[in-house]
């Protein structure tokens, strides 16, 4: 570790002081998760001599009971007990986050239990990354600045391999289509094209998380940016253009400059977690097309004065486009009824426990009257 960081040079800030203080017991420190492992956490805190040190960690029972999806994960500002005799640390507390960046967790919504999975916790950017080449996907974008934005981070669209696209220009020009409102930045760590202007975006003590397919080159920008090998990679497949899939845990680093990057694994599944309006947020040209519309309940699929439908056969809105976001919303719309059935039902057990409870207080306090 260097001997000059501090706590503030690992991302601590003023939202983290002000809610912490709560928080914090006398025998416990801050600390920041830099990684989650199998069995473990991988915490960097203060030491007793003042310095960030690296921690191996475990969480409390009361915690572990308490938690439920609220575990520690990458990125997260948590309270822990230092190990004493060369055993673990013990986190006791995971601090308020003032930003995550979080899907559902995979499984079929009509069967699965329904859960959110956070996969990053107190970031500043999301870096959606997208390889030009076969892979390139303007629907899996779209999934992507949805959740970005609904995180309360600012995303960025990154296209990586930009030395194999075949139209470079046409393939930005989709990518502000599918992510309007948001920078677009191509780069190629082979011929080092956009790393300045990525390098530019990172700012000490700020934390961005590179988000992506597998083989879309994320652990290859991060070694980019980072000017030296922090995460292994293997070369491109020349019959799809995709890497290979070499990263296995979220972890976060801390470059030269200061800035904090939060590499990820590939996501195979990127469903959503949030409502209809969090997909309009992403989609902000039908929204403003929707807000033309003669009537302000138009469901936009043929009503009379529907300035989305006329948008449509004029061009201005791509079919493809306007198809996705019909999609995106009838998922959204769907998750929230199945989220609400959910936490209907649990209010219905709760008040039946509580019910059975009542019942036999009163029938142990009967005969002593």
């Amino acid at each position: 570790m260097n001997n000059n960081e501090t706590i503030e040079s690992w991302g601590w800030n003023r939202f983290l002081e002000k809610t912490s203080g709560q928080y914090i017991r006398t025998g416990t420190v801050r600390g920041r998760i830099l990684e989650v492992r199998r069995a473990d956490w991988l915490v960097i805190a203060e030491s007793p001599e003042n310095t960030m040190t690296q921690y191996n960690a475990a969480v409390s029972g009361t915690l572990a009971r308490d938690a439920g999806s609220g575990m520690p994960v990458t990125g997260d500002w948590v309270t822990l007990r230092l190990p004493e005799s060369g055993g673990p640390g013990l986190i006791t507390a995971v601090l308020p986050r003032y930003s995550k960046f979080s899907r559902k967790a995979p499984g079929d919504v009509d069967h699965d239990r329904i859960q959110e999975q956070i996969i990053a916790a107190n970031i500043d950017t999301v870096f959606i990354v997208a390889a030009a080449g076969h892979d390139w996907n303007p629907g899996r974008i779209e999934r992507y600045v949805t959740l970005a934005w609904e995180s309360g981070a600012s995303p960025v669209l990154v296209i990586t391999k930009a030395d194999i696209a075949e139209n470079l220009d046409e393939l930005i020009a989709e990518g502000y289509t599918a992510a309007p409102g948001i920078p677009v930045i191509p780069v190629s760590a082979k011929t080092g094209i956009g790393i300045t202007d990525l390098t530019a975006i990172l700012t000490a003590g700020k934390t961005a998380v590179l988000l992506g397919s597998s083989g879309a080159g994320k652990s290859t920008l991060l070694n980019a940016l980072a000017g030296t090998d922090l995460q292994q990679t293997r070369e491109v497949r020349a019959d799809d253009h995709r890497g290979r899939h070499t990263t296995t845990a979220r972890t976060l680093f801390r470059l030269a400059s200061g800035a904090l990057i939060i590499d990820t694994p590939g996501l195979r599944e990127i469903q959503l977690w949030t409502d209809a309006k969090g997909v309009d947020t992403a989609f902000e040209d039908v929204e403003r097309f929707a807000s033309q519309c003669r009537f302000r309940n138009c469901g936009h699929t043929g009503e009379p004065g529907c300035a989305v439908q006329a948008a449509l056969e004029s061009g201005d809105l791509p079919a493809d486009r306007y198809n996705r976001w019909r999609k995106l919303r009838r998922e959204a719309d769907y998750l929230e009824r199945k989220t609400n059935k959910a936490a209907e039902l649990a209010e219905r057990e709760r008040w039946k426990d509580l019910t059975k409870t009542i019942r036999h207080i009163k029938k142990d306090t009967k005969g002593l009257r």
